[in-house]
């Protein structure tokens, strides 16, 4: 009887997540738009694998850049901030999976040369190297302004990139789901500048 039970909460699980994710407040007024495509393309998905896990400013980077960085910042606005703005990057990770399946490829974590994704791109700004307590001083002011300049930099190189691949795919639907990962995107680098302006001057 329990696995029933299971099995229908189960089934609610992708209703109630949606319903969370649009109602956290680190993200742009703008819905998601439907995720369809027009057709198949290949071409399309490798332009999109680099968005999704295949640079140092994608999705995926994102996801563990900001998730190291919430771990390792004592300050808890900035801290909760980082969260946050994780779990729209893990909205658009999931978005850009669907929309490489419905192109005709598979989400791979590799890049378009099929280079896979390396943890060493993402921006510790710690010697990932040096594990005693000490090197991780979550209250280090010069460490935490390192840490959002470097958050700052990875969503303007993000916006940039998903203006290089807008301007290089003809596929209306595709083309509204990134005008909204983009208003996401300049959301974040608004965010972060106030945080440290705010905390870091």
């Amino acid at each position: 009887m329990e696995s029933c039970k299971d099995i229908e909460a189960l089934k609610e699980i992708e209703e109630k997540v949606d319903k969370f994710i649009k109602s956290l407040p680190c993200q742009s007024k703008m819905p998601m738009p439907e995720i369809k495509v027009e057709r198949k393309n290949p071409e399309y998905a490798k332009l999109l694998l680099n968005a999704f896990s295949g640079s140092e400013d994608s999705e995926l980077a994102a996801i563990l850049q900001y998730l190291y960085h919430h771990e390792t910042i004592e300050n808890e606005t900035i801290a909760n901030a980082l969260l946050c703005i994780s779990m729209i990057e893990m909205n658009h990770y999931e978005v850009l999976s669907e929309l490489i399946t419905l192109l005709g490829e598979k989400p791979f974590l590799f890049n378009a040369n099929k280079y896979f994704y390396s943890t060493g791109t993402i921006g510790y700004m710690d010697n990932p190297f040096a594990f005693h307590e000490e090197t991780l001083d979550k209250t280090d002011k010069a460490k935490i302004r390192l840490k959002l300049e470097k958050d700052i930099l990875s969503e303007i190189n993000a916006i940039n990139a998903y203006n290089f691949i807008q301007k290089n795919i003809k596929d209306k639907y595709i083309n509204k789901v990134i005008e909204k990962i983009i208003e996401d995107e300049k959301f974040h680098l608004r965010l972060f500048n106030t945080l440290l302006e705010k905390y870091c001057s």
